[in-house]
């Protein structure tokens, strides 16, 4: 089998790690310069690697990258050209704030953009979903730093600290991959003694947001939790769309307004039904209800919003010949203006939110990244550090997937497997004493080694 050429793609995992490389390398060092020894950049490079192959310690990559052809390969594969101890890279990266970050994602996100990869995350109008969501990502009942959230026992005196992110990324329904963008750490802020909050974090990420993306049309995606006056009127002036999630039991106002207008004409109603499968028919039925000009919040009758509402039920004979039935319900507020032809595609935006979850933090708690892992948590920085470091090896795995030939290629192998991919990459990196010239040879050895192993 001939091997797959880079192809010019500005989306390989060379161009990629290059571009990662090349802006930790303008990072301030803070080190005395006479005793500096290792480049800022492999502190910072070696720790993407460890995320990039799904290494699940750093003291296993720090054995591991003693060996020979280990050692060898790091400058082809990242471009590091002396990997740092666990011990040093942990306190040269727990030096430096999360904002480091910034222009690194927001370099590869215009990558994406030139490479007119967003082109097919356009949902309408050349409008985008952003879906944003909080995971913890450290918990310990002893170790804590200053930045640590602190939760008080009502049981006991006992307390107990983590750190959470406020992560969004660019989503399509129809996709699985997903573009994330620079996240905002849930953490005590400089000179405040009380715990920081998702709400605090949404202001701080939807302003980041906007700076680095100045002229993205977004269409916000979020819970319930951030379906408030404030952040609507926040959304509204950074000039964002949004489908929120509410509910009965956090809008119980809202709901109960929708309810007095029922049986006026200005809520409207409409149902359709489809049949799906071969062997095992099924029927969905799809039912809306929506509402124009709805007060949010009765406090104030400045923002109203438009209220969407989605019923579906799936109907199917079992094997014994019984009627089943199973039922999911949604309902989000939204400034688009709802109708009979723009409520099919609200709903289907609305309920995208989910692949933040699913896409994006269940994929790195179970495919390989080790998200809840603790990797160090340091005294200033580190835990949120290696969060960013690991949600940006997810977005370079995320590009390649949507554009590099060859990745795709080596993934449709483990037919589309991403954890299996990641398990036969790691195990050649470990197990095989053969110098890559770049990752792509990388990954060509995965796809077809007999060129190899056939060389005298």
């Amino acid at each position: 089998m001939e091997r797959m050429s880079q192809g010019g793609s500005s989306l390989s995992g060379p161009v990629l790690y290059r571009s990662c490389h090349d802006q930790f390398k303008n990072l301030p060092d803070f080190r005395n310069p006479n005793l500096v020894e290792i480049p800022i950049e492999d502190f910072f490079m070696s720790g993407l690697a460890i995320f990039a192959l799904k290494i699940p310690s750093l003291l296993q990559f720090d054995e591991e990258m003693r060996r020979k052809q280990v050692m060898t390969n790091l400058p082809n594969l990242f471009y590091i050209s002396r990997p740092p101890s666990d011990t040093r890279m942990r306190e040269v990266i727990d030096e430096y704030p999360n904002e480091i970050f910034r222009p690194i994602y927001r370099s590869l996100f215009e990558r994406a953009q030139r490479a007119k990869v967003l082109k097919d995350f356009s949902v309408w109008n050349d409008t985008y979903c952003l879906s944003v969501d909080a995971s913890g990502c450290f918990s310990s009942d002893h170790v804590h730093c200053k930045n640590c959230l602190v939760k008080k026992h009502k049981d006991s005196d006992k307390k107990s600290f983590h750190h959470q992110i406020l992560a969004g990324a660019i989503v399509h329904p129809e996709k699985s991959q997903v573009i994330p963008v620079c996240p905002v750490a849930i953490q005590k802020q400089d000179g405040m003694t009380k715990n920081d909050c998702e709400q605090n974090a949404m202001k701080r990420f939807l302003v980041q947001f906007r700076e680095d993306h100045p002229k993205l049309k977004v269409v916000l995606l979020t819970d319930a939790l951030h379906s408030t006056l404030p952040c609507v009127e926040l959304i509204q002036k950074l000039d964002m769309d949004f489908i929120l999630s509410v509910k009965p039991g956090s809008h119980e106002k809202l709901f109960e307004g929708l309810d007095k207008f029922e049986s006026t004409s200005q809520v409207y109603h409409f149902e359709d039904e489809e049949e799906i499968g071969d062997k095992v028919k099924k029927k969905i039925i799809r039912h809306y209800r929506y509402f124009n000009g709805v007060l949010l919040n009765h406090q104030s009758t400045k923002t109203a919003v438009n209220f969407l509402e989605y019923w579906e039920t799936t109907q199917w004979v079992d094997q014994w010949g019984e009627m089943q039935e199973t039922k999911k319900h949604f309902s989000w507020v939204t400034n688009y203006s709802l109708y009979e032809s723009t409520a099919r595609n609200i709903v289907k935006a609305g309920r995208a939110r989910w692949k933040i979850e699913n896409e994006t933090f269940n994929t790195l708690k179970n495919q390989g990244y080790e998200f809840e892992h603790n990797f160090g948590h340091g005294y200033k920085n580190l835990s949120s550090n290696f969060a960013h470091l690991m949600m940006l090896a997810f977005l370079v795995d995320q590009l390649q997937e949507l554009k590099c030939k060859v990745f795709q290629t080596a993934l449709a192998k483990v037919f589309g497997k991403r954890s299996r991919l990641w398990q036969k990459l790691k195990s050649i990196y470990e197990h095989i004493p053969i110098i890559f010239s770049d990752w792509i040879e990388f990954l060509n050895f995965f796809i077809d080694p007999t060129p190899w192993l056939k060389s005298p």
